[in-house]
């Protein structure tokens, strides 16, 4: 097992250390192996007491303290750290932490999985989980959070350690694109859990964080942007003008930093000039340096209780296709998962399924003859032994926490037999299908809406991955009408919904794809226009039972947000996005005009 040096900065932090120590204490790995250093910017409190007199010095391998004469920042202070320490792997712990007792084995056995070209491992937070996107499959991100990170001390000083330039908040950021440019690769472990205390409460705004990470995005710009990202840099600053800031001296402070921007910005732009070559550019998503998926102030926790989830694959002859989605299965944090796989004809998926995920609990099984992804999936739920079920179809992606968040929310609300997550719509292109490569275009959320009867009567807003349900509705209430080619889904809920609430859970745990090439849409909407009147008018002729109450509650959400629905979708759209719906909606009217 590997050495690790642990590296925590600390200043003004009594209220932290005595936790942090006592989870570092509990930890599942051999404490000899790990090696702490702190080092304390001139802390005007007890934090020096508390690291001096700690009494279990000796169950670590070492156990050293530096008290510096002023505070020179976070990440100068963990490059002093790393100076004083030796250990091939380092571990970057922010001092307001408690660090589960598995989450050192799992960083480690991350590393010890993938290759030498991975620099560093990202741990995940609790109760807030950084909210940025990383690659389901692969578990990369663009960009890690110092907060609790782990590096390969070779590479981190082969790419300069932190920039000392900055003094707090964007440092994390500005290593990240380092390592990347140098072609390294950033790789996020949810199963590796860190509770970081850095909010009081949901969606605070701290004024210290807000000046510095405003100023650092106009800095990193100089330092790993264009011309024309500079230039955006300064109008999204000087905008802040306009709005109200989180101190009495907002405008002061945006002054103050703007009168020295461009002459620390030309100090920033060295690293450009010197790095060009590399061809390296991150992008930037105006105030964020990536995406970011929907819950960033979900309250994550871990299970306490885990019945058996079965998630449900239908297939067909493409195994290319499903290898991902079973990738994205085995990153799932929540440990009790069962996995049916139905293969509409010939088990061209089994060889595969048989050599590389001997390590899922898989039920696998194929029908010969064709007989449709809805006796297909029919089969699945009569097959499946979980409490709870969920549909996952084999070109679509679950994020690491999927199950975990659905199954603690159900378990925590007994009242609903049904839950639903927020998922990515991702315009995908097929480049080959052997080997399996494709292009993702955008990432869209089509879909952020509470729970409403009349509002699904209307259409479909729960993607078919995003719910999950207890199989006791199923036995009930039955499964996917085998008459459909499309909008199964749909129906399925459709029946399920008018007997029973569905739980909305207002975090993105999910991903399905859609075609990228207007043809390709034109055809699947196509299918979609023949079968809405059908589904609609099935369920028009049925009696449902629900409460008056209910219905009273669905009708007044529509009379007082009676545009709302459309106009916030259109709303939170990006530009990128409303283009490519209002072409492939343009072509499938034309198309439907001339014929």
């Amino acid at each position: 097992m590997e050495k690790l040096d642990i590296i925590l900065v600390s200043y003004n932090s009594e209220k932290w250390i005595p936790n942090l120590l006592k989870s570092l204490e509990e930890q599942n790995y051999p404490l000899k192996k790990l090696h702490l250093t702190f080092v304390d910017n001139n802390s005007k409190d007890n934090s020096r007491v508390l690291i001096e007199s700690y009494q279990n010095k000796n169950l670590f391998g070492g156990y050293h303290y530096h008290f510096l004469k002023g505070n020179i920042g976070f990440g100068r202070a963990n490059n002093y750290g790393v100076n004083k320490s030796e250990q091939k792997l380092i571990f970057f712990l922010n001092i307001d932490t408690e660090v589960h007792k598995e989450s050192i084995v799992e960083l480690i056995k991350s590393a010890e999985s993938v290759g030498e070209d991975v620099a560093l491992w990202e741990s995940r937070q609790f109760p807030y989980e950084h909210p940025k996107v990383y690659n389901p499959v692969s578990m990369e991100t663009t960009w890690s959070s110092g907060a609790c990170c782990m590096v390969r001390r070779d590479y981190f000083e082969q790419v300069g350690m932190f920039d000392e330039k900055i003094f707090m908040y964007g440092e994390d950021v500005d290593l990240s694109w380092r390592f990347r440019a140098h072609g390294y690769k950033l790789i996020y472990v949810p199963k590796s859990i860190v509770h970081h205390y850095t909010y009081m409460s949901a969606g605070e705004v701290k004024p210290n964080q807000f000046y510095n990470s405003t100023y650092m995005n106009l800095m990193l710009r100089y330092k790993f942007g264009h011309v024309k990202d500079i230039v955006k840099g300064y109008a999204m600053y000087l905008s802040l003008l306009a709005v109200k800031g989180p101190s009495e001296s907002h405008k002061k402070n945006i002054f103050k930093r703007l009168t020295k921007s461009i002459y620390e910005g030309m100090k920033y732009r060295q690293w450009y000039r010197k790095n060009k070559n590399r061809g390296f550019y991150p992008g930037f998503k105006v105030w964020d340096y990536e995406i970011n998926r929907d819950g960033a102030f979900y309250i994550n926790e871990i299970p306490t209780e885990c019945p058996l989830v079965s998630l449900l694959i239908r297939t067909c002859g493409r195994p290319n296709v499903l290898r991902e989605a079973l990738i994205s299965v085995r990153n799932q944090t929540y440990p009790n998962i069962e996995v049916v796989i139905i293969e509409d004809g010939l088990p061209l998926s089994q060889r595969m399924i048989q050599d590389e995920f001997s390590d899922l609990n898989i039920m696998y099984k194929f029908t010969n003859e064709r007989v449709g992804r809805c006796h297909a999936g029919n089969l699945a739920l009569e097959s499946a032994n979980g409490e709870y079920l969920n549909f996952l179809d084999d070109d679509d992606l679950l994020y690491a926490d999927h199950v975990e968040v659905l199954v603690n929310q159900l378990t925590q609300n007994p009242g609903f037999k049904a839950g639903y997550a927020i998922a990515f719509e991702v315009p995908t292109e097929i480049l080959s299908n052997e080997p399996y490569k494709y292009e993702e275009k955008f990432h869209n959320v089509l879909h952020r809406q509470q729970f409403n009867r009349l509002i699904l009567l209307h259409h479909n807003y729960f993607p078919i991955q995003t719910v999950m349900f207890k199989k006791e509705v199923f036995n009930e209430l039955g499964g996917i009408d085998v008459s459909l080619e499309v909008l199964e889904d749909w129906d399925l809920w459709l029946r399920y919904a008018l007997k029973y609430d569905f739980l909305y859970v207002e975090k993105l745990t999910s991903l399905y794809r859609v075609p990228a090439k207007v043809v390709d849409n034109h055809r699947r909407q196509e299918l979609f226009d023949k079968y809405l009147p059908i589904v609609r008018e099935k369920h028009f002729s049925k009696k449902f039972e629900v409460a008056t109450s209910a219905v009273f509650k669905d009708a007044e959400f529509l009379l007082n947000k009676p545009p709302a629905i459309i106009y916030q979708r259109i709303k939170r759209m990006s530009f990128r996005t409303f283009v490519f719906k209002l072409k492939n909606k343009t072509y499938h009217l034309l198309k439907k005009y001339i014929s």
